[in-house]
């Protein structure tokens, strides 16, 4: 632990991810997302396992659901070309056509969120821009977040920017996190270790959480 002019700071893992100052972020673990990463079944089955962990030990555990805007009333235009881009639709059109499937925003099966976690909703791949969520954090004194979830590359890196940006230390898990492209999933965990985040394995943290019940 360092210290200067009386503040401590975490420095270890086992600091950083103290269950007193710690919450568990499980990213997009909804059926129209989580499934499509390469590597599912290898995050669902650590997430739970962390979960599970981090119930026991009074950690709270947070869930991201990705609500769209709706294309015609409220979406900027710059995510009207992205949602284009992504879905590969030579016009507005094709967008337009699609129906939202309701089934699609449910948290998978293997990862059904519990009576104490929290699940909020977000529009943009960061858990921060225009929602409750560093309010939730502050008001439980929460400094850590444990990230894992789909994509890497997207709301994982994004969150994990904004976060340290707004003053947490960002935990990601290399085991827990995935995307449907697995050369963006890699050069984003590069450049995230690169740009010292915390990159560490589930296993890693689980020896942490379990020492603390």
């Amino acid at each position: 632990m360092l210290e200067i002019a009386g503040k401590k700071i975490p420095t270890t893992l086992e600091e950083v991810v103290n269950p007193r100052r710690t919450a568990l972020l499980l990213w997009d673990m909804e059926y129209a997302i989580a499934p499509n990463a390469f590597n599912f079944k290898e995050i669902a089955a650590n997430l739970k396992m962390l979960a599970a962990l981090a119930r026991g030990a009074a950690i709270p555990v947070f869930y991201s659901v990705q609500v769209p805007f709706d294309l015609e009333k409220e979406e900027a235009g710059v995510w009207v070309r992205v949602r284009m881009k992504r879905a590969k639709a030579a016009n507005i059109d094709q967008l337009l056509k699609e129906k939202e499937d309701p089934h699609g925003r449910e948290i998978v099966e293997e990862l059904r969120p519990e009576t104490k976690d929290i699940v909020f909703q977000k529009r943009r791949p960061d858990a921060f821009v225009g929602t409750d969520f560093d309010l939730m954090l502050r008001s439980r004194g929460i400094g850590a977040i444990v990230i894992g979830g789909v994509a890497t590359e997207g709301g994982v890196e994004g969150t994990a920017r904004t976060g340290r940006n707004l003053g947490y230390d960002m935990v990601v898990l290399r085991d827990c996190v995935g995307s449907r492209n697995r050369d963006l999933h890699e050069l984003a965990l590069k450049l995230m270790e690169q740009t010292h985040f915390d990159v560490v394995t589930a296993a890693e943290v689980a020896e942490i959480w379990r020492r603390s019940q």
